[in-house]
């Protein structure tokens, strides 16, 4: 691939696009964020593996930016909300591609977005 008249791979892009960062990864508690999002939640005091539930999760999101407004934050809520939408409506779908990997793909009529 060709990028201002220089050669870059597909893994130099990925390592470019930090791409491991913002990926949904399953965590321990059960529940589904980015180490970005995970970052900003510990930044703000909020410890996310106390939390079994989104609803839980976004009720303390939210009562921590009604005292302390913080953008990132106001934007990982809406992110964490929206992943909670389909997680509830059922409109995402697990596949199983290894023992180790498990990509879970939503599907909707805009757009897909990938989940490792």
């Amino acid at each position: 691939m060709q990028i201002n008249d220089n050669n870059i791979t597909f893994d130099d892009a990925m390592k470019i696009a930090d791409i491991d960062n913002v990926i949904f990864k399953h965590r321990s508690n059960g529940l589904i964020v980015s180490d970005y999002q995970l970052s900003v939640l510990e930044r703000c005091g909020i410890n996310f593996f106390n939390y079994s539930s989104f609803d839980e999760l976004l009720f303390d999101i939210e009562e921590y930016l009604y005292d302390n407004y913080d953008e990132e934050l106001d934007i990982i809520s809406d992110q964490i909300a929206e992943l909670k939408y389909y997680k509830d409506t059922k409109k995402w779908e697990i596949i199983i591609i290894s023992h180790f990997k498990c990509h879970v793909f939503l599907f909707d009529y805009m757009f897909l977005d990938i989940f490792y």
